[in-house]
């Protein structure tokens, strides 16, 4: 908002400026005002003006007028007053920090007051009676054993003075929404769900990408591909395709329209009273979680290959259209999209490869998605859940040698990550990573060659080549650190050997290529599961 002819941008009209250091006014100007000793209180309150010689002056006067300064302060007297009115009436209110971080910085004098509604509106689906009163209302809901209770608890800015109006006018307003809710609801039900996907069709997704319609058949044509990757069954297969079909189709109801926050929820609801199974209407709203940090993960396998189609296709189709996020810009969420695909695989320890996964989003969107752009939104991925693993506080060292490897597979890297760093602590680290070294440094600028077993004719390079058949053989899974350190460390003392006797680049072209080509196959085994070259002491 601004507010003079300087063009100043604030949240609030600027109306005054104080600005004291100890007893003396510090010379100053903003938004065109000059600073001085005065301030004000609030609204209504005598004295209007109150003139503030120290800081000490300043906060004794607000207090007086029960303006609470500090946060702290302030969000602690919220809770105390909402708690102390819901155990009045048997209730509690649940704990929603976001919620109480909001009203603590919309009052500055708070004073909560408990309303109440009809308990005729209890019939409606508890998520909206909630989404009303926190969403559009900043009103604490009260409950019971989990179960809603007909109050509400208000906080206003202000004393106790004219509170029975101001209860009054909030009753007014919650009983009103919540009458427009059940209007809304009773509309929306007088046809199945399946019945508003056509509506779709006029809700755009993105002007290249076409509408959300477009977008539910993109779904449904990536969600078997993911099923067979994540493992479903022919039943869960089943459900996610039926959930992917109906998953936005809530979008266009009355009630989402009014409140798009109960998006997916509603469309549980909506599915359920439509006669779908309950399967199905848990993976349709399973599919949006989560939704912001901290939230819920989907826990059915069709609610997770749903939610990662979804987020797939966004990803892959805007950066197809160009539409990736630049500096702290990113008007398509795409930031919180990737990293909720990262928590979903991650926690369920689901290994999928998302160069595959993004390359089968891209084949069904209209506009053609390049290499580069294919691999530039797998590298967008694989730096958001760089970001994740070091504010977990894992080494940066190791964080990068595993995701160089395996980033595409975010299940496996975090696995990679936890194994590699219990390995990177043994007191004989470095004995194992500088054998491996040897290997490495050698070949980094080489080209590709291949072993000729016949030119091999040193005992010490036999006793290598021998060992590296055996390390090739051994059983490993994809990505395992265990696994490579398991097949690579009976290497260590041969390699060790090979070096102390051998001349690696030997005169004869023939034999030089065959002893770096056993090395470079040593230096392989760890293709796939880290690049040790990235750790410190390399």
């Amino acid at each position: 908002m601004r507010w003079d002819g300087e063009g100043v941008a604030f949240s609030r009209p600027i109306r005054w400026l104080l600005a004291l250091h100890g007893e003396h006014v510090v010379p100053a100007s903003f938004a065109g005002l000059r600073s001085g000793r005065s301030t004000r209180g609030l609204r209504f309150h005598e004295p209007e003006t109150l003139t503030v010689d120290s800081p000490a002056d300043y906060f004794a006067a607000l207090r007086e007028q029960g303006v609470l300064l500090e946060v702290d302060e302030r969000r602690a007297a919220i809770w105390e007053q909402v708690q102390a009115l819901a155990q009045e009436v048997g209730g509690t209110v649940p704990e929603d920090p976001a919620l109480l971080e909001e009203v603590t910085h919309l009052v500055e004098a708070p004073t909560a007051l408990r309303g109440s509604f009809d308990e005729s509106f209890l019939d409606l689906p508890p998520q909206v009676l909630t989404s009303v009163m926190k969403k559009h209302q900043r009103y604490f809901p009260v409950e019971q054993e989990g179960r809603l209770l007909p109050y509400f608890i208000a906080v206003r800015n202000g004393d106790a003075q004219g509170l029975d109006l101001v209860r009054r006018g909030n009753e007014q307003v919650i009983r009103a929404r919540f009458a427009d809710a059940a209007y809304f609801i009773e509309r929306d039900l007088q046809q199945p769900l399946e019945a508003y996907l056509p509506r779709l069709a006029t809700l755009t997704f993105q002007a290249r990408l076409g509408s959300m319609l477009d977008k539910v058949e993109r779904l449904e044509r990536l969600v078997p591909t993911l099923a067979q990757a994540l493992g479903l069954d022919d039943r869960q297969r089943e459900v996610a395709l039926r959930a992917a079909h109906l998953c936005k189709a809530d979008l266009v109801t009355q009630i989402v329209v009014e409140m798009t926050s109960l998006q997916g929820e509603m469309g549980r609801e909506y599915a359920l009273r439509s006669g779908e199974p309950p399967q199905v209407a848990q993976a349709i709203f399973e599919h949006y979680l989560p939704r912001f940090a901290g939230d819920a993960l989907p826990q059915s396998r069709a609610g997770i290959a749903v939610g990662l189609a979804d987020r797939l296709d966004t990803l892959m189709g805007l950066f197809a259209a160009g539409l990736q996020p630049t500096g702290t810009k990113d008007p398509f969420a795409l930031r919180r999209g990737a990293i909720g695909l990262i928590q979903i695989l991650v926690a369920h320890n689901r290994s999928l490869d998302l160069r595959q996964a993004l390359a089968a989003a891209a084949e069904g969107l209209p506009l053609s998605a390049t290499q580069e752009q294919r691999q530039a939104c797998l590298e967008f991925i694989v730096a958001r859940h760089q970001a994740l693993l070091l504010a977990e506080g894992h080494r940066h060292d190791v964080v990068e040698a595993v995701l160089a490897a395996q980033g595409h597979d975010p299940a496996g890297a975090a696995r990679a990550v936890q194994e590699l760093e219990e390995q990177v602590a043994r007191p004989d680290w470095l004995e194992v990573l500088q054998a491996y070294a040897r290997c490495a440094r050698i070949t980094r600028q080489e080209t590709p060659h291949r072993v000729d077993p016949e030119r091999l004719s040193e005992e010490a390079e036999r006793r290598l080549y021998q060992a590296l058949l055996q390390a090739e053989s051994a059983p490993r899974r994809p990505g395992s650190v265990g696994d490579f350190l398991a097949a690579f460390e009976p290497l260590i003392p041969a390699i060790t050997r090979f070096f102390e006797e051998v001349l690696v680049m030997a005169e004869d072209p023939e034999l030089r290529a065959s002893r770096l080509g056993l090395l470079q196959r040593i230096v392989a085994l760890a293709a796939g599961v880290a690049d040790l070259s990235r750790l410190e002491g390399f």
